[in-house]
């Protein structure tokens, strides 16, 4: 009986991934662990979030920073229009370019950029420890997997064990029958007892590749590693378990100061303070600063001659009058566009703003917007008092099942040597032909389900310990 019970599983996973488990397919409790912790896709996307609140904390140093942007402009004018370069009219179709640089900073605007940043830096806290839970939570699925294949393993033992049992048993039987020392119905019932035992064996089998095939699908393994995937089984020392603490309260002192979802529901009510700050900022008078270079060119700016000569012409009418006309002469006008490097360097202007916006009334908006938090605040202080109630729930539903499981065992345990000893003494009788095979069957019977619920028993209790060491902090862990 010492075969069975030594097998059932333990989370102490510093002995279960000791250095004699080297092949590759063989996996120990840590091994699994730490596969799943690379690949579950529930990690990556926790992790993503942590990279996110670490761009988000960038954006949030950033905004502190003046802005600067370029720009540039390239353009054709047809018809009557005001050249902006040179001021003038013009008809004819003008070539233009613009460039520009423009930077602006806000000086001032009720502190919101000072608490977005500690939001922020909030964010990246919340995120890892959001990683964190993940992880625990992911680890014990795990182990609750890797537990339950040993589990369903012990049963196809137990089964295969049972069957060769009753086959010996119909062997001899079939030569007692042969040899007219035992009736035929004898010989029916023990193959009648064969066969039930080969259908449990099918069962266990059956439950055993659900479980291999559960753990497989959590550990996300390839057709090839699923083919030779094998858990190390625990050696005896590894199925110590804890001894269970007087009570529930260290368990739940030092988890309740500790463990990641404590913490990230105590973060989540400080961000929510810092976003009813955030939001009252909104009160506040906005102070902004810019600053703006330019230059550009217009192909309708000249240089050179542009006025011509002008002559008089004198005519004398025939009553006379002399008159004078002006006489334009076009032939000494002579000029040329300004170069293009020329008039970025003479166009170039500059100018400082600064902009104050106060704000009078916007609908409601801000009030609404400062309400809202405040409710958030409320609720996110009932999600932490929740999170410590269920919490604390859990723990003390662990121990209470722990010392159940503890007491239960010892019950099972004496219940399974008694069964032993029954079942031994039925075999010799059954053997010297005192009894009916079904009478062999009930003795057999009984000893299965004592076998059954002293492993499970020894399971529970061992997993449950290690809940409880788990959640005091001690030196088992899962990662």
């Amino acid at each position: 009986m010492t075969r069975f019970i030594s097998t059932a599983i333990t989370l102490l996973t510093v002995l279960l991934s000791g250095p004699l488990f080297a092949q590759t397919s063989v996996w120990s409790l840590q091994k699994c662990i730490n596969h799943a912790f690379e690949h579950n896709l529930q990690i990556k996307q926790s992790a993503l979030n942590n990279t996110r609140a670490e761009i988000g904390l960038f954006s949030a140093k950033g905004a502190f920073l003046p802005s600067l942007n370029a720009s540039g402009s390239h353009g054709y004018n047809i018809g009557m229009t005001i050249d902006p370069f040179t001021n003038e009219f013009a008809t004819d179709a003008i070539q233009s370019n613009s460039f520009g640089l423009n930077s602006g900073i806000t000086l001032y605007n009720g502190f919101k950029n000072h608490l977005n940043l500690k939001r922020a830096e909030l964010g990246v806290d919340i995120a890892m420890v959001n990683l964190e839970q993940t992880k625990n939570d992911l680890a014990l699925t795990i182990s609750a997997a890797y537990l339950n294949v040993l589990f369903q393993e012990e049963f196809v033992t137990l089964a295969t064990l049972n069957l060769e049992t009753t086959r010996r048993q119909a062997n001899r039987v079939a030569k007692l029958v042969e040899a007219g020392a035992a009736p035929q119905s004898d010989l029916l019932d023990v193959q009648a007892q064969e066969a039930s035992d080969y259908a449990s064996l099918i069962a266990s089998e059956n439950a055993q590749y659900l479980a291999k095939l559960n753990i497989v699908q959590l550990l996300q393994l390839t057709s090839a590693e699923t083919e030779t995937f094998e858990i190390v089984k625990p050696t005896d020392e590894d199925l110590e378990f804890s001894a269970l603490p007087p009570s529930s309260e260290l368990a739940i002192n030092h988890a309740l100061n500790t463990f990641p979802e404590i913490r990230a529901a105590a973060l989540t009510v400080d961000d929510s303070y810092l976003n009813l700050d955030i939001a009252k900022t909104n009160y506040q008078p906005r102070l902004f600063a810019s600053y703006n270079f330019g230059s550009g060119y217009s192909g309708n700016r000249r240089q050179g001659n542009m006025d011509p000569s002008t002559t008089n012409y004198t005519i004398m009418t025939q009553e006379g009058v002399l008159l004078i006309a002006p006489v334009i002469d076009n032939s000494d006008v002579t000029y040329s566009t300004i170069p293009f490097t020329d008039q970025l360097s003479d166009n170039i202007n500059q100018s400082v703003f600064f902009s104050l916006s106060i704000p009078i009334f916007n609908g409601f908006a801000t009030r609404n917007a400062v309400q809202q938090a405040e409710v958030g605040i409320l609720q996110s202080k009932y999600a932490e008092e929740a999170t410590v109630q269920i919490l604390t729930q859990s723990i003390e539903s662990a121990w209470a099942d722990a010392v159940a499981a503890q007491k239960n065992l010892l019950a099972q345990e004496a219940a399974l040597a008694a069964a032993e000893l029954a079942f031994s003494n039925t075999e010799l009788r059954f053997e010297a032909g005192a009894i009916s095979a079904l009478e062999y069957a009930d003795s057999r019977a009984q000893l299965d389900n004592a076998r059954t619920n002293s492993l499970r028993t020894r399971y529970d209790l061992v997993f449950k310990s290690k809940i409880l060491d788990f959640y005091q902090g001690k030196a088992i862990t899962l990662r």
